[in-house]
């Protein structure tokens, strides 16, 4: 297929021309039998500290923690979107008029995976800790800001008073979307340490889930994960015994090697392989599978989508007509086509559109879009964005029976996204004082060089940071000088969380929505949550850094509504709306979730039609994964 902008190439053709099939009975490079053992290419390559398993505290999730280390007050089924019990035995008794006061009983016969027991002296100890530490742990201000105070009733029932009044408590003490937000620690490993408990890293950690940590290596590169023997008594509430003895999550370091070694069948779930390295695979290997057979191939159902973070506090990106100039000057379909073979969903709400949030947010708001107007009136949305796209592969080569007609388009490349106009970009610039230089790029409206600075992640994830080079090459084109700034795990955590490190930044967007619940992700957006453009301080939320005081007030008033309500949606509707008039944050693209599996070993993963949970290793929905797989025999 032809490219446009940014050629990525594919080293490893050549490489794969082989295919190498374990034997039966052939061991792992950790000693537990293949045939037992799912392997994971880790979430985010290589673990800096793999020692820091302190809940806490910042620890190694994406590694089996939160997938199988830890078990919640109550899970969601990331099929339907829906919470039920896992700990706790039913819902909670809601006991006031004001949704501040609530009762929980967990289960009995519940066991950590040391062989103690699981109680609420345990709940409650982790309510002491957080709160009596809570400026020195990093982890802990989820409970701190959502507690007011709290009681045991009995080993087995406590009761919660919130500080506000919470009508989503379930998703708030449990899981949304993708795990806690906090987790319960054993009293009985942590109470012994008095004021070490700050410091302490927990490794290996005793944990609720059916599997515990059997090995990890001290380098960061892997991390080892047994099924209990008494599973049964873990906090998973499952009635049957997994296939799965053990998991092995690996970094198997580039993707070029990483594709290689899947070829080989070495491992069984990979984690944002591009599509090119997928479909190089899927020729040398039948059993490597996308999450679906049909164009777009890959799971779009992600909460969260690709967007770019902008510094409103920071000039010129305070201003919209900034902010609405890059929109406008990023060709996305050339983005999408040079990054991911055009196998993508466009959104451009500031949201994912996906099964769930489609009739709630994303329909509705349609007949908005087409009529929204910028500047001297000028009419931003193009609806036609998905009917250009298939035309535009279909000209490069691609089967056309491969790419979607009619409806279809819509549902698998979105309703549409913002008009490629460089043109009107510049006049947007020019309208504030910015002018092009002789060099051809955009200066400052003081006349001084502007030079954007675009933070992409490293090579952990590669799709990522293919969008973020080809949207740098976009704005290039335009006329933006941009610097595009390549950077690690860590460093880029750090970028996201301090305003005078930021100004423009590819990630996940702040808007993750799984379900009518869109406050799971907009609360954040509140005047508390704002910290001065220059502060090296670390933010606690709100890295989309929302300034608008008419978000901030939609946010406090709902915060008193019943969720799913006619209300609380259609205040849902108006923040989106806010957001995307003003262009507060660049939504990109429902998350294309590459994650190819190999059924070698094991089969029955989450697929598009077998769509029991969300296909995500990084989820503690990933339970169902382990819990659903079959082996092969071989």
């Amino acid at each position: 297929m032809a490219r446009h902008g940014r050629t990525w190439m594919l080293p490893i053709m050549g490489a794969l021309m082989t295919t190498t099939v374990f034997a039966q009975g052939a061991m792992t490079d950790v000693g537990t039998p293949r045939s037992e053992t799912m392997i994971v290419q880790t979430f985010d390559g290589r673990s800096s500290n793999p020692s820091a398993q302190n809940p806490l505290n910042s620890y190694a999730i994406w590694r089996g923690f939160r997938e199988l280390g830890w078990a919640a007050l109550w899970e969601m089924d990331t099929a339907t979107g829906e919470s039920y019990p896992e700990l706790a035995d039913g819902f909670p008794e809601v006991l006031n008029d004001d949704n501040t006061k609530f009762r929980v009983k967990i289960r009995e016969g519940i066991k950590w995976s040391d062989g103690e027991d699981f109680n609420v002296d345990d709940i409650i100890f982790t309510f002491d800790t957080a709160f009596k530490y809570r400026d020195k742990l990093t982890n802990v201000s989820s409970i701190t800001r959502l507690v007011d105070s709290y009681e045991k009733i009995d080993d087995h029932t406590f009761e919660v008073t919130t500080a506000t009044p919470v009508y989503d408590f379930v998703t708030r003490m449990g899981v949304y979307t993708w795990g806690m937000p906090f987790n319960w620690v054993p009293q009985h490993v942590f109470e012994p340490l008095g004021d070490e408990v700050v410091t302490f890293q927990n490794a290996p950690a005793v944990t609720l889930g059916a599997y515990k940590i059997k090995e990890f290596d001290p380098n960061g590169f892997w991390q080892l994960w047994e099924l209990r023997e008494d599973w049964d008594e873990s906090g998973w509430n499952i009635d049957e015994e997994p296939a799965v003895k053990y998991v092995y999550y690996k970094d198997f370091g580039t993707e070029e090697t990483r594709a290689l070694a899947f070829v080989q069948n070495q491992y069984d779930v990979d984690t944002f392989m591009s599509p090119d390295s997928i479909e190089a695979a899927k020729a040398r290997n039948p059993n490597i599978e996308t999450f679906s057979p049909t164009f777009p191939y890959h799971d779009m159902n992600d909460a969260c989508s690709y967007g770019i973070y902008i510094n409103n506090q920071k000039a010129p990106y305070d201003m919209p007509e900034v902010r609405w100039a890059l929109a406008l000057a990023l060709d996305l379909e050339q983005v999408g086509i040079s990054a991911m073979s055009g196998q993508f969903k466009a959104s451009p709400l500031p949201l994912a559109d996906t099964p769930i949030t489609n009739p709630l947010y994303v329909e509705p708001l349609e007949p908005w879009l087409e009529e929204l107007t910028i500047g001297d009136g000028y009419k931003p949305f193009n609806t036609d964005f998905g009917a250009d796209l298939v035309e535009t592969l279909a000209e490069q080569g691609v089967d056309q029976a491969q790419l979607p007609s009619g409806e279809a388009v819509e549902e698998g490349l979105g309703i549409g996204w913002w008009k490629h106009d460089p043109e009107q970009a510049a006049k947007m610039l020019e309208s504030v004082g910015m002018t092009k230089g002789s060099d051809g790029f955009f200066t400052m409206p003081d006349g001084s060089p502007w030079v954007l600075e675009f933070v992409i992640p490293g090579d952990w994830n590669k799709v990522l940071q293919r969008v973020g080079f080809s949207i740098a090459d976009s704005w290039r084109q335009a006329g933006f000088n941009v610097n595009a700034r390549q950077v690690d795990n860590g460093e880029f955590g750090t970028v996201q969380t301090t305003n005078a490190r930021m100004e423009l930044q590819i990630n996940w967007s702040n808007s993750c929505t799984y379900n009518a619940n869109w406050q799971n992700s907009w609360r954040n957006f509140r005047e508390d949550n704002v910290l001065p453009a220059d502060s090296n301080d670390a933010l606690v939320q709100n890295f989309a850094r929302i300034v608008d005081e008419r978000i901030f007030d939609i946010v406090s008033e709902s915060a008193s509504l019943e969720i799913g309500t006619e209300e609380f949606v259609e205040n849902g509707r108006q923040i989106a709306k806010y957001l995307t008039e003003d262009m507060q944050m660049i939504n990109l693209m429902n998350i294309p979730t590459t994650i190819p599996t190999n059924s070698t070993y094991w089969t029955n993963f989450p697929k598009q039609d077998n769509f029991y949970a969300a296909p995500y290793t990084w989820w503690s929905s990933f339970k169902k994964t382990v819990t659903n797989v079959e082996p092969t025999g071989q």
